[in-house]
């Protein structure tokens, strides 16, 4: 028995030691299932094999069979308080559903407690969801205060209130259109397919969203208040999951006297097993090894609870059927009003979400030609993140001026600087080589110039005379910036322009060879920037045995590094850059 013991032992260990070699052994049924069972086997068999050497040697078999029978009964009983306990918690946590005989019809003010605010993007728990901007729309309803958090301590309420009757707050849902994920998926099957359904529902998110820009800019304004006022009917979406406790899931409305009126639930608990066992949970990725549990659940198996769903289905007005013309009024108001040039139309607020929900894909000819109008339209502010989802890394010539006249307006962030400069400066060959006044302002003016750093690499298209501005450019940013990650920028633009320029910029490269020589070096912070500025000085005209290299590099070394410089040289291509 003992030596039985043993090589369950290892058999077990293998086991632990390698979960994915059982799942590989289920292939073959018969070694998976031994590997399964020897974790559960061996404590067993270890537990009798100790019972077994209490009892008296003469007993013989009948021992053996009653230190199995003890193993397994105390086993049982050690488990059984943690299944008590666990079935306990389990039940605790249930209430009874609570059904309503006919949809519940919302008036007045509306409290929503998000219990599951752990479960949120970050930065969202005290913005308009898309629930939030779906109570407002129902009929009746005139706010929604919103509390977040276990406690529900912060709130905030918002309220659509007429157009002008307000200072314009420019908030908005975050959103909005997602409402209709919680729609049910069968709704359409029978009268859509394939494709079709996609496109359906596509079209409604689109109509949504455009609903709710152009209800923003024409007729009525978002307004939130730090402030809670006495609600008329309270809904409270909770959501706990927490190691060792029951999963409870619930959405509960409650009327202005405290008496529920709609309740549903999913609760569920995983609860220890009596007798114990080890069980074994296959993955493709990580199989693992855990004490064997029963699931207990107040739903079907494997069912998905959703609370916004349930409130869709027995809430009146809940459900939005979006105008299916509201993209194109929209579109209409804003070429109006890109059009108007007297005054700041109200309707210039469409611009960018506008661009938003042209989705990450090329636009039309006619929606390309719109963008570029409201680009070119300083009256529209922030277009920077709307642009980046259909220009991300490059963007038509006809676009150099607007972008050059985007970086000088002061009211551009700096983040948006850094884009626009991006695209400039990956645009053909050859386009700056007759800078503007406006693009030398960029280039000569420091405040500009660091969040533009980009564009300092296109002085290469003036070819000679644009070596001289390079290297004052890149003396201001060593002597004025200290820190490595404030210079870093205008550093790599200088590397690659240099680069670019090739022979042209052979004058440089003493001040250049100077500075990437002393021992503090300014123009480098890592084996990448040292191999990026010899590439340059051998494009400059320094011969690659000439490249520095420090002191105490070895034979090796220096021949390992000649070498990388020689491939990457090879294929190096002006165009593109060094990084």
């Amino acid at each position: 028995m003992i030596i039985l013991t043993v090589i369950m032992g290892f058999i077990a260990l293998i086991a632990l030691a390698m979960p994915d070699l059982v799942l590989l052994g289920l292939f073959l049924i018969v070694p998976g299932i031994i590997l399964m069972v020897a974790p559960t086997a061996f404590l067993y068999m270890a537990s009798a094999t100790a019972i077994r050497w209490l009892l008296p040697a003469r007993t013989g078999v009948k021992a053996t069979v009653l230190a199995f029978c003890t193993a397994g009964v105390f086993a049982a009983l050690v488990a059984y308080p943690f299944r008590w306990i666990g079935e306990r918690e389990y039940r605790a946590s249930i209430q009874e559903d609570v059904v309503c005989a006919s949809p519940l019809k919302l008036e007045g003010n509306i409290r929503l407690e998000r219990r599951d605010v752990l479960h949120w993007k970050r930065g969202q728990t005290e913005q308009c969801d898309e629930l939030c901007a779906a109570l407002l729309l129902v009929p009746g309803v005139k706010s929604v205060t919103l509390a977040n958090g276990i406690d529900c301590q912060h709130e905030t309420t918002w309220k659509l209130v007429p157009r002008g009757s307000v200072p314009n707050t420019r908030l908005k849902p975050i959103d909005p259109e997602q409402i209709f994920q919680h729609y049910p998926a069968e709704e359409d099957a029978d009268r859509l397919g394939g494709t079709r359904i996609h496109e359906f529902h596509q079209a409604r998110r689109e109509q949504l969203a455009a609903e709710w820009n152009l209800r923003l800019a024409t007729r009525q304004t978002l307004v939130a208040r730090d402030v809670a006022v006495a609600p008329h009917t309270t809904i409270v979406i909770t959501r706990s999951k927490q190691d060792s406790k029951p999963a409870v899931e619930r959405i509960e409305v409650l009327g202005q006297s405290g008496r529920t009126l709609f309740r549903r639930s999913l609760v569920e608990h995983s609860v220890v097993n009596s007798p114990p066992y080890i069980a074994f949970h296959p993955s493709m990725s990580n199989s693992r090894f855990a004490i064997g549990r029963t699931k207990y659940s107040t739903g079907s198996r494997r069912e998905r609870f959703d609370p916004i769903a349930e409130l869709i289905e027995n809430v009146e007005g809940l459900r939005q059927t979006p105008s299916e013309d509201a993209p194109r009024l929209v579109k209409q108001r804003l070429v109006e009003a890109l059009g108007n040039v007297a005054s700041d139309s109200d309707g210039l607020e469409l611009a960018v979400p506008w661009i938003v929900g042209l989705g990450y894909q090329t636009p039309s000819d006619k929606d390309a030609e719109i963008v570029h109008r409201i680009v070119a339209n300083l009256r529209v502010p922030d277009v920077g993140e709307a642009l980046r989802r259909i220009y991300p890394k490059t963007i038509p010539l006809r676009y150099r001026s607007i972008l050059v006249q985007r970086i000088i307006a002061q009211q551009t962030h700096a983040e948006d600087r850094t884009y626009f400069a991006s695209l400039l400066s990956k645009m053909p060959p050859g386009t700056f080589a007759d800078m503007t006044a406006e693009e030398w302002q960029v280039i000569n003016d420091p405040s500009l110039r660091g969040d533009s750093a980009a564009f300092i690499e296109r002085l290469a298209d003036l070819r000679k005379p644009g070596v001289q501005p390079m290297l004052e450019i890149l003396q201001h940013a060593v002597q004025t910036m200290p820190k490595w990650h404030q210079r870093k920028p205008v550093v790599q633009a200088v590397c690659r322009g240099l680069a670019r320029l090739g022979p042209d910029a052979n004058e440089a490269l003493p001040m250049i060879r100077s500075s990437f020589e002393q021992q503090r070096c300014p123009i480098t912070n890592s084996a990448g920037d040292a191999l990026a500025w010899r590439i340059a000085m051998a494009r400059m005209g320094l011969s690659i045995e000439e490249l520095p290299h420090p002191p105490s590099w070895k034979e090796p070394a220096i021949a390992k590094m000649r070498d990388q410089v020689s491939r990457r040289l090879a294929k190096y291509d002006p165009e593109a850059g060094l990084w």
